[in-house]
């Protein structure tokens, strides 16, 4: 099934049609959960430049995104994690696999972990234009605690990729989803555990 989400991404060129193609201006504000090396980041800021605000808990990510980006001020980077409270976790470090599953084979990196709220409060953004989320599993408990809360009433539209976690993520994504329309979102494409698109159609 996973094979098919991705060649069906392919055959539309979702990468390039699709991933960054948002009504963004140089007045919006992104974030994004999960910035890795920071291409995704780089495309959004050349084609809007627009703010960013990336949350990276590897510092040789963080390192990537700051040499790609230089002294651009638009360009916020923290090197810190996202949870549901703020505490200390360790991630299990592999590559661009990087979650808080635990791999014994390896490298395990000690994290601090902020709210989205909190980071909302930290620099001031009363509204997101496009939260992008790519976490590694961790988008579960987010969206599940999100859902009950008017954080993402402050969101315009939200781009996830979820993951192959546990044997119930496909019922956990289903009720993520249930939650969204609940709070008016209205969902753009989806292509499964690839990236799925969501629009708040209650901000303009």
């Amino acid at each position: 099934m996973h094979t098919i989400h991705h060649e069906r991404w392919n055959k539309d060129n979702g990468s390039h049609h699709l991933i960054a193609n948002y009504p963004l201006n140089e007045d919006s504000w992104v974030i994004e959960l999960g910035g890795f090396q920071g291409l995704w980041t780089s495309r959004i800021v050349s084609e809007y430049n627009c703010n960013v605000l990336v949350v990276e808990p590897i510092k040789e990510f963080c390192q990537s995104i700051i040499e790609s980006q230089g002294t651009n001020p638009k360009v916020i980077i923290e090197n810190n994690g996202i949870s549901t409270e703020q505490k200390t976790i360790q991630l299990s470090y592999n590559g661009d696999a990087t979650s808080q599953y635990i791999n014994e084979t390896s490298t395990k990196v000690e994290v601090q972990c902020y709210t989205l709220e909190q980071y909302l409060e930290r620099y001031n953004i009363e509204k997101v234009d496009l939260m992008q989320v790519n976490i590694e599993g961790e988008e579960y408990p987010l969206f599940e605690q999100w859902i009950h809360t008017d954080v993402l009433k402050k969101i315009k539209y939200i781009q996830i990729q979820y993951h192959v976690v546990g044997d119930d993520y496909y019922e956990r994504k289903s009720k993520i989803e249930e939650g969204l329309r609940n709070l008016g979102f209205e969902n753009q494409w989806d292509y499964d555990i690839v990236f799925t698109s969501w629009k708040n159609k209650n901000l303009d």
